[in-house]
């Protein structure tokens, strides 16, 4: 029989306690480094939280009505915001009047998405001092642009997780110019950003009803190229010969469905070309989804007036579109 000395016996149970004491250590320590940024932005939140809400607020002229309601839900009731660009108006071929000028140069700070869109009013804006004005795709990784034969595809709001660097440049940028209300613009920040979360989240999900071999975008534009690289489609414009050869072969092997056009995009090339190719090139059965809104936001008074609720509109205009057609004889009989 083997002789266990009884002094290591006694010693085990402190080895064990130890032990777990460093693993409880290592764990806090891991806690506080991922929880630092947050607990920093909560501090800020209250060390604000009683600024002096009595503040003269800031006119912010912004280019279009995508940037205006960022601008808003960011800085509430201490900004007045004008559009250049409002309503159903396409900001691609807007040209500044005299109007438009004067207001961009008269604003307290000016804000715009930058990468060519709209360059007479990118050109009005950079008359402009640094501190007065707010490129909000300055912060956006180069490495996740889309470069294009004209430049860089300026449309990157319509990926959520590239928002997200302009919510957070903007913030930083309007605490500067409004100090004593700071912790309530940080904390619109945070509530932002946990929607934007939450809508990647959402879309992910839906998304799984469409296999990734049928996610496919033809359209006449690149408007949605954001939103088809962070949701695997392949966009095609058939304004170009070799995308509109590849549109049609897609088309042929998926049996797309439809085909989408944009509002304010595309000068109609998409409605002639399925006029062109229906019933030859492709079936006769393709036809046209409805319309995606992608250049300006919808009515104030509907869900569409706000970015969520028009991205949620856009995702369900894709989803449907892209369903297949009910074989003939399938369709449910009617009552």
């Amino acid at each position: 029989m083997t002789h266990i000395d009884p002094r290591f016996t006694h010693a085990r149970p402190v080895v064990q306690i130890f032990t777990r004491w460093l693993s409880r250590v290592a764990t806090l320590s891991l806690a506080v480094v991922f929880l630092v940024p947050g607990v920093q932005a909560q501090d800020e939140v209250l060390q604000y939280g009683g600024g002096d809400r009595d503040v003269e607020p800031l006119r912010v002229v912004v280019d279009t009505s995508f940037t205006a309601e960022l601008v808003d839900n960011i800085a509430g009731s201490f900004v007045e915001v004008e559009a250049v660009v409002d309503g159903e108006e396409s900001p691609l071929a807007y040209s500044l009047d005299k109007d438009d000028r004067e207001r961009i140069e008269s604003a307290d700070l000016v804000v715009y998405q930058g990468l060519g869109l709209m360059p007479e009013f990118i050109q009005a804006a950079e008359a402009r001092e640094k501190t007065d004005r707010v490129v909000l795709t300055d912060r956006i990784p180069d490495f996740r642009l889309i470069e294009t034969e004209d430049g860089v595809n300026p449309h990157t709001y319509h990926d959520p997780s590239l928002l997200q660097y302009s919510v957070d440049h903007l913030t930083i940028r309007l605490k500067e110019r409004l100090e004593t209300v700071a912790g309530e613009i940080e904390g619109n920040r945070l509530r932002i950003n946990i929607e934007l979360q939450s809508l990647m989240r959402e879309t992910e999900g839906l998304m799984e009803d469409v296999p990734r071999s049928e996610r496919v975008l033809v359209t006449d534009n690149d408007v949605f190229a954001y939103f088809a690289k962070a949701y695997h489609f392949e966009l095609l414009d058939v304004t170009d010969e070799e995308q509109s050869e590849k549109a049609i072969e897609l088309i042929e092997r998926n049996e797309t469905p439809n085909v989408f056009t944009v509002a304010g995009a595309g000068e109609e090339a998409i409605e002639e070309w399925l006029e062109a190719k229906r019933g030859s090139a492709i079936p006769e059965s393709v036809g046209m989804a409805p319309e995606l809104t992608g250049l300006w936001l919808g009515d104030s008074n509907l869900p569409t007036g706000t970015y969520i609720g028009l991205f949620r509109e856009n995702v369900s205009e894709i989803i449907l579109g892209l369903k297949p057609l009910p074989e003939a004889g399938s369709e449910a009989p009617a009552e």
